[in-house]
């Protein structure tokens, strides 16, 4: 399956004055087979050192200071004749190897190039040293988007139409189209697992099989990685679909279980944040110049970091979609998918609260600094946005919907299938 990593890799290789590469993101998303695949189309030789099962691996990053050395006895190790300028050095699970950051700052600081790839969940930065910054490029893995998911299906045509329609606000002639690959993807999400089953098999059942063996997994890994109590850790996770079922969506700790307590689960939840199984959405009640400094951490909602997960929890199929029997099952996957779609865009996401009432479930702030008010409507009426911008002087707000693209006022009405063409 093609991805967007292919490319960022690509061009990483091919730069004149590249740093050693650190790809980050939540776990069985692809990053390993993604890199690994890299080395082996793109170089003569590629060198994959796993940093959790390979101790002697992590002996020679300790011990070996020479760089050319250190090359050397990689190449010994995994008899490989190796030629500095096409063989990749790939260290995968450096999550635990606190020390990763000194070693790629010393293949940056040789004099003679060498090509090197860590992967990761999440990466700890030395808080007390900053020589790393201009030596070592980090760049963020995430799971297939919508684009991607287009991509994957050959509708490489769709996508320019839709980013066509984004660009002028005018109708997609394609919408209905669209809106049938977006519901197949509400229900299959971007794990690559389960993408991968649906263009194999096109069987819905098979692709609910491996979701629930994707969670498992997930489950799996929270049980070896986190050093928290296992049974909260499950409690916060599986909460989730339950929170968000409710009309109002806050995070409450008493639906986790009665009587349970914040102090209880703040590190559970701060973990799962870290490592991007769970995005927290904060809530604003009033917006200052940064949303960021105006933000309500008590206050929250929590998503899960992919909508195919969420609709399998449900029992959701994308032909129920519209049915109005499951609007509110809908409703929390919808709200899932914008938080994931725009949390990957590098947004920190809130949500706005007016008098008790949430009115606006997103709102983001630009690299601009401008505000978006962002709501989400199954109709073309937007007075929350409205009112929203008497309030805050919004220059414009946007208002995802199931329908077509139009633009009224300072109101822009997006398809929720167009929300990978945000660049703001």
């Amino acid at each position: 399956m093609e991805r967007k990593i292919d490319k960022i890799l690509l061009e990483w290789k091919n730069s004149v004055d590249k740093n050693p590469l650190i790809i980050s993101g939540p776990t069985m998303i692809g990053k390993s087979y993604s890199v690994t695949k890299f080395g082996r189309e793109k170089y003569k030789n590629y060198i994959y050192a796993d940093l959790e099962y390979n101790p002697l691996v992590v002996s020679l990053l300790n011990k070996e200071m020479n760089i050319d050395r250190l090359f050397e006895k990689l190449c010994l190790l995994y008899n490989i004749d190796g030629n500095n300028n096409n063989t990749l050095i790939i260290f995968d699970n450096v999550d635990k190897y606190n020390k990763i950051i000194n070693v790629l700052e010393r293949f940056k600081e040789w004099q003679v190039e060498y090509d090197v790839i860590s992967i990761c969940h999440s990466i700890t930065l030395p808080t007390n040293n900053t020589s790393y910054v201009g030596k070592i490029t980090f760049k963020k893995m995430t799971k297939i988007d919508f684009e991607e998911f287009l991509i994957i299906n050959g509708q490489n045509q769709l996508i320019d139409f839709i980013k066509a329609s984004f660009k002028s606000y005018k109708k997609n002639s394609f919408h209905s189209v669209a809106l049938e690959y977006f519901k197949k993807y509400l229900v299959i999400g971007g794990y690559p697992s389960a993408v991968k089953t649906y263009i194999d098999t096109n069987d819905f059942n098979l692709v609910l099989l491996e979701q629930h063996k994707i969670f498992n997994s997930i489950n799996s890994y929270i049980y070896i990685n986190s050093n928290y109590n296992k049974n909260k850790m499950l409690d916060v996770i599986t909460s989730v679909p339950i929170q968000l079922f409710k009309e109002n969506k806050k995070f409450q700790y008493g639906v986790i279980k009665r009587g349970a307590r914040q102090s209880e689960y703040k590190q559970p939840i701060d973990w799962y944040k870290k490592n991007d199984l769970l995005i927290k959405c904060m809530r604003v009640n009033k917006i200052n110049r940064s949303i960021s400094s105006s933000a309500d951490d008590a206050n929250f909602k929590l998503y899960l970091n992919d909508c195919g997960l969420l609709s399998s929890m449900y029992g959701l199929d994308y032909k129920d979609i519209l049915d109005k029997k499951w609007e509110r099952q809908l409703d929390a996957i919808v709200q899932n998918y914008v938080a994931i779609s725009l949390y990957n865009k590098g947004y920190q996401v809130y949500y706005y609260e007016s008098e008790g009432k949430a009115e606006i479930p997103f709102v983001i702030q630009t690299v601009k600094a401008e505000v978006i008010p962002i709501d989400i409507e199954r109709r073309k009426k937007a007075k929350n946005i409205t009112r929203f911008n008497k309030d805050h002087d919004s220059k414009f707000a946007i208002n995802l919907t199931f329908e077509n693209f139009s633009k009224n006022g300072n109101i822009k009405n997006i398809p929720l299938y167009a929300l990978f063409c945000f660049d703001m």
